[in-house]
Order: C-alpha cells, then sequence, then structure tokens
C-alpha cells in the first residue's frame, strides 16, 4: 500500500466514526426531547445552541482549526438535532 492509499484508508477510517458520533448524537437528541416534552419546553433554546456554537468554536481554536468553518458545521449538527426533534413532536401529536 502507498502512502497515499494508506492515508487515505485513514481517512476513511475517521470518516466512518465521524458519521458514528454524528449517529449518537442525534440519539442523545431524542432523550433530550423527551425531557423537554415532559418538561413541556420548547424544541429551540437559542442559548444553548449559542453555547454548543462557542464552546466548538473555542475548542477549533485550541486546535488551531478554522473556528468558522466548524461553526458552520455545528449549525448543520444543531439544525438536524432541531429537525429530528420535530419529526418526534409530530410523531408524538398523530
Amino acid at each position: 500500500m502507498t502512502d497515499l492509499n494508506k492515508y487515505r484508508s485513514d481517512i476513511e477510517e475517521v470518516d466512518q466514526t465521524i458519521i458514528e458520533l454524528i449517529d449518537k448524537r442525534i440519539g442523545i437528541t431524542k432523550r433530550i426531547f423527551e425531557v423537554k416534552r415532559r418538561e413541556g419546553k420548547p424544541i429551540r433554546d437559542p442559548e444553548q445552541e449559542g453555547r454548543v456554537l462557542r464552546r466548538a468554536m473555542d475548542l477549533a481554536t485550541e486546535k488551531n482549526l478554522d473556528a468558522g468553518a466548524v461553526k458552520n458545521i455545528y449549525e448543520i449538527l444543531i439544525r438536524m438535532s432541531t429537525q429530528k426533534q420535530q419529526e418526534l413532536q409530530g410523531e408524538n401529536q398523530s
């Protein structure tokens, strides 16, 4: 295996881990939705979303990564979580 192929294989493994972690994150989102539903809280929580974005950007900065790009990724993750909770809310109203 050439160095290039090895590195590509390494990236493939990392990508698989990222997808598994996104799936895990969405699974936690489902549990969060259940708590919000029980407590009568809205799906969106702008303050918490802001904390998540700031934490991600701070961690990105510590790792010398593009904080703006990481913010974009986390905005997508937050949107995915919100959409999942909205789907669950629709299922519970049926």
